[in-house]
């Protein structure tokens, strides 16, 4: 998975080692806290620091998890970068960052697992999104619009790897308190989100990883193709 060093990778990091699976972590940072909480379950941990909008970091990558832990048979693609900055002085610069992790990464990262997920029994591939994109919020152009393709990337996705018995989703997530959105949302935006949902209490990273669980077990083998909002009733899908 790419991105499990804190926050809701983390949380899917602690939550399929639970589950029997084995994690192996892509991240800018290093994992150690993960690797410890991975490991206490009895399950095997490998991670390295990696840029996943370069390509061949992202092939390196899948080549030392194949050796590390064997074929992989879930991608969870959950790393994300973001910047609040309003339509009227976001740089081309900015937006490329944004559009080439998130986007591009998703890309670079299921490409490079491909050949081992296709060979799985019980591929799988879950992407990270947001309602966000439903929501359109302001200042966030960049970020929803790499949301936006990641929706896509999980539609066509699907259909193309269908014939390989992989399945397919996305799971999108409201407004969760990790340290990627703790310097870019305020407490009022929180509550806001809160009291706008059926369910009035604060999303957990928990809440998260207990579906992508679901989605990456036997259970799910029949459900590809789809966006799966995990908010509270924020969006009413």
């Amino acid at each position: 998975m790419t991105g499990g060093g804190g926050g809701i990778g983390q949380a899917i990091a602690k939550k399929l080692a639970s589950e029997g699976a084995d994690v192996a972590v892509a991240d800018l940072k290093p994992a150690d806290e993960t690797k410890a909480l991975v490991e206490a379950t009895g399950q095997r941990f490998f991670s390295a620091q990696v840029d996943i909008s370069g390509e061949a970091q992202v092939n390196a990558f899948a080549a030392q998890v194949r050796e590390a832990l064997g074929p992989v048979d879930i991608v969870v693609n959950n790393a994300a970068v973001t910047e609040r900055v309003d339509f009227d002085n976001v740089t081309f610069e900015n937006w490329n960052k944004i559009i080439s992790v998130n986007a591009g990464g998703a890309f670079l990262t299921s490409k490079a697992f491909l050949d081992q997920v296709k060979d799985s029994s019980a591929g799988r591939v879950i992407n990270m999104t947001t309602t966000a994109y439903w929501e359109s919020p302001p200042s966030f152009v960049a970020y929803v619009t790499s949301k936006a393709a990641i929706n896509g990337l999980t539609y066509t996705m699907a259909a193309d790897l269908a014939q390989y018995d992989v399945t397919v989703n996305a799971v999108a997530p409201s407004v969760v308190r990790t340290p990627l959105t703790l310097p870019r949302v305020s407490e009022a935006l929180f509550e806001s989100h809160m009291q706008r949902q059926n369910l009035k209490r604060q999303q957990k990273p928990e809440d998260v990883a207990d579906t992508v669980a679901f989605l990456a077990s036997d259970e799910a083998a029949f459900i590809t193709g789809q966006i799966i909002a995990v908010d509270g009733g924020l969006t009413r899908r």
